[in-house]
């Protein structure tokens, strides 16, 4: 009697998911175990969480899509109920099924400046808002949402869950050695100083989960840190000034912001840069984490990131363009068309006027 009573114990255990396990909700979007009540729900390489405690649920970030959004709700209500869902910033993989989370009537939280942000871009917003700090009961455990300071975003947010020490650091924190993403919106001077904050109220945490990529332990936050700080940026011998300042666009004014830069025949490969580009009728703005100023080609080539384009009128200057790309060319063509912008596969477009 005893044997068949362990035997059935045994069955019972090895049908519940186990740590790691991957469970695929749909094609595009798949939950990983990482504790015995937490889930990181991840699309595109897009990450978010969902944490259960008792018959309740919260869920933090919404997938890059309005139908991955409903199947995850989905999932996520067959076995608790949702009593509340967090954006942790503006970014369209984090708040894009918002309005799905709305028709869904589930209780929505945002930064105070996420909701800014969201209105004045004309995007959907949450029902309730905190400033800096604020603590949600789930199933009597507490989920604590802390705004620490500008990073990827204005308006980033990690989310702490306490009795799981697991840390949603979202795209405020990096992951080792991976996706790097666009930084059209970054504070890069301030990142590193927000890092130290998060390492300092968060720095016990066992499991930290990026907005991107593979989860780790705190070290991703130590990580970040180093990847952010000033003190490590390039170094006086690679800004050297008798260098020889690579200018592929001739007579168009060019400022270059980057965190790491190396020259080599006649190309300038910039890391996690910022390019200004102007003219008489144009101002282009471009950030990716990969940048090269090609002066034996004569032009300027971008593998993912965001670009802005301005039109001058007079003494004002009105955004005309502004979308995120997984490519992009700009080179010189005559002095009638002026600079030439090419984009390939283009990500997301918004505040567009054209």
């Amino acid at each position: 009697m005893k044997k068949k009573i362990l035997a059935f114990v045994i069955l019972v255990t090895l049908q519940l998911p186990l740590l790691g396990q991957k469970i695929e909700i749909s094609e595009d979007l798949t939950l990983t175990k990482i504790s015995d009540h937490t889930y990181i729900h991840t699309q595109k390489n897009n990450n978010g969480i969902v944490y259960f405690s008792g018959k309740e649920a919260i869920i933090v970030s919404t997938p890059d899509s309005d139908t991955a959004t409903q199947n995850l709700i989905n999932w996520v209500e067959n076995k608790a109920k949702i009593v509340a869902y967090v954006i942790d910033r503006w970014h369209p993989d984090a708040m894009q099924g918002l309005d799905v989370v709305n028709e869904n009537n589930i209780k929505t939280y945002v930064n105070k400046r996420t909701k800014l942000i969201a209105q004045q871009k004309g995007l959907p917003t949450t029902q309730s808002t905190f400033q800096t700090k604020k603590t949600i009961k789930v199933g009597g455990k507490k989920v604590v949402c802390h705004y620490l300071g500008e990073a990827h975003t204005t308006d980033g947010i990690v989310v702490w869950i306490p009795s799981e020490k697991i840390l949603f650091g979202g795209n405020g924190i990096r992951n080792h050695n991976g996706w790097v993403g666009n930084i059209g919106d970054a504070n890069l001077q301030e990142w590193s100083n927000t890092a130290v904050k998060i390492k300092e109220h968060y720095g016990l945490a066992k499991i930290v989960v990026p907005g991107h990529g593979k989860h780790g332990s705190s070290a991703l936050i130590d990580y970040t840190i180093e990847l952010y700080d000033s003190s490590r940026k390039v170094s006086k011998k690679e800004t050297s000034k008798n260098e020889k300042m690579i200018n592929p666009l001739q007579d168009k004014d060019i400022s270059v912001e980057s965190e790491f830069e190396t020259t080599k025949n006649g190309k300038k490969i910039l890391t996690n840069a910022k390019v200004t580009i102007q003219d008489k009728v144009k101002l282009i703005t471009i950030a990716s984490p990969k940048i090269e100023l090609q002066e034996n080609k004569m032009r300027i080539d971008a593998a993912t990131g965001r670009v802005q384009i301005y039109a001058r009128k007079g003494d004002f200057i009105i955004l005309r363009t502004d979308v995120y790309f997984n490519k992009l060319i700009v080179f010189n063509y005559d002095e009638t068309v002026e600079l030439v912008v090419i984009l390939k596969e283009i990500v997301t477009a918004s505040n567009s006027q054209e």
